[in-house]
């Protein structure tokens, strides 16, 4: 994601433990069929991230590992959460094999780790979620996504902080 991006929200600087309620706070702004792409240096959060969002739909987050040898884990939670690292995929019709059936249906969320590659396909459904080193102990997390969506993820993450 570019310094500056536009439009976005900066989630700011924060600690493994404030990704993880982000991220549990942004599950209740995902619909079915919304394609969340994690993007980040290795060991920036992407899968503690996804942690929460499982989380926030009703599972327990220990469920939750890398992807990275399988390339797909599936968790059955309120909307079920297909959870994708493409990484090790050289092409987008790799990609698309792994996906082809699931984004076909459109059902559950999709959360793609090192899915860069995929932003120009989705266009305007995808949300972006980009993580920095901080430091050792903390991130600087910012959302990206078009229109309506972006506004949908605003509100909800503003009525989900005033809750708490």
């Amino acid at each position: 994601m570019e310094t500056g991006c536009e439009p976005c929200i900066e989630l700011g600087i924060i600690s493994q433990e404030e990704l993880t309620k982000t991220a549990e706070r942004l599950a209740g702004c995902l619909n079915e069929g919304d394609i969340v792409i994690l993007s980040g240096e290795i060991g920036s959060g992407k899968t503690t991230f996804t942690r929460g969002i499982v989380k926030g739909l009703g599972c327990n987050p220990l469920v939750v590992t890398s992807p990275t040898f399988t390339l797909m884990n599936v968790y059955v939670c309120e909307k079920t959460v297909f959870h994708v690292d493409a990484y090790r995929l050289g092409s987008m019709e790799e990609i698309f094999y792994v996906l082809e059936s699931e984004l076909e249906d459109g059902d559950g969320i999709f959360i793609i780790e090192w899915g860069e590659r995929l932003r120009e396909f989705f266009k305007d459904e995808v949300i972006n979620v980009h993580f920095e080193h901080f430091d050792e102990f903390r991130r600087k997390v910012s959302v990206q996504a078009r229109g309506n969506v972006l506004d949908r993820i605003r509100r909800c993450l503003e009525i989900a902080e005033k809750i708490e």
